[in-house]
């Protein structure tokens, strides 16, 4: 915790190591010494960082595990409608929902579309790598955003070919990826007080691009990046360990606000959209 959170300049460690060490006195198992743990996370201040216990052993295969639902729709006949949820699995299933959403895009992509609404309304985080994946067609190729660790160093997250990384690290990556026939004139992407974490990510990915304005509410502030860290016994912390900046390297690191401010962020963005 000290060498890696983005707190880490702002606490007194003696202080905190001391008043843990003392809590943790007399105790004989990994599991009495959670709560210790739970708030020495809390201390640090972040907001996002926070702990998992040991889970019991499951069986549960991933083809028993369910995808959740990308709704894709057509508004007023020129209106692609998208909406991302949050997704927080990896491995195979995180390769399918990548797939999953950019079939979406393959169903929505029509010559009489004029403009594209990405709703991350709900979309309270998870694993961002497959939902950036899955919406690349529509971000482009390239930098799309960066993470900055509390010494400054940065990382930056990307778009190549068939493939999402986090600086040289191929984070995921699907067969046959999907360009679009025609460029988006322009996107829309809608966010509330839900929108958290990978899902203030992808909203990020969007920033700085030229066609493209945020509606709704502010997000919930999240705008860090976490690390999981496995403990001894199976237990898991997770720590934030870097802050969100766009490809502009504009730092985030709390709550994302909307170009248009509305209640009514489908609407006002349909009126936008069809501006001409």
């Amino acid at each position: 915790m000290e060498e890696n959170s983005i707190k880490t300049e702002n606490i007194d460690w003696d202080n905190l190591r001391n008043t843990a060490h003392k809590n943790i006195e007399g105790k004989k198992t990994a599991e009495e010494t959670y709560s210790t743990i739970e708030n020495a996370l809390k201390e640090l201040g972040d907001n996002h960082s926070f702990f998992i216990p040991k889970q019991p052993d499951t069986i549960i295969g991933e083809s028993d595990e369910i995808i959740p639902s990308v709704e894709a729709k057509i508004l007023n006949k020129q209106i692609a409608y998208l909406k991302v949820p949050a997704f927080n699995k990896g491995g195979n299933l995180a390769n399918k929902f990548a797939t999953k959403i950019q079939s979406k895009i393959i169903a929505l992509d029509r010559p009489e579309i004029e403009g594209w609404i990405i709703d991350l309304s709900e979309n309270y985080g998870g694993n961002m790598w497959p939902m950036y994946l899955g919406l690349a067609p529509l971000i482009g190729e390239g930098i799309s955003g960066y993470f900055f660790d509390w010494e400054k160093n940065s990382a930056e997250w990307s778009f190549k070919t068939n493939a999402v990384y986090n600086k040289e690290d191929n984070k995921l990556e699907i067969k046959n990826p999907y360009k679009l026939k025609k460029k988006p004139i322009k996107i829309a992407i809608l966010t509330s007080g839900i929108t958290a974490s990978s899902g203030e990510a992808i909203v990020i990915a969007f920033k700085g691009l030229s066609y493209t304005k945020s509606f709704g509410q502010k997000t919930a502030g999240l705008s860090t990046g976490n690390h999981v860290y496995e403990l001894s016994d199976g237990a898991k912390l997770i720590l934030t360990t870097t802050i969100m900046a766009d490809r502009t390297k504009k730092l985030y690191g709390g709550q994302l606000i909307p170009d248009i401010p509305t209640n009514n962020p489908k609407a006002k963005a349909i009126e936008w959209l069809l501006e001409k």
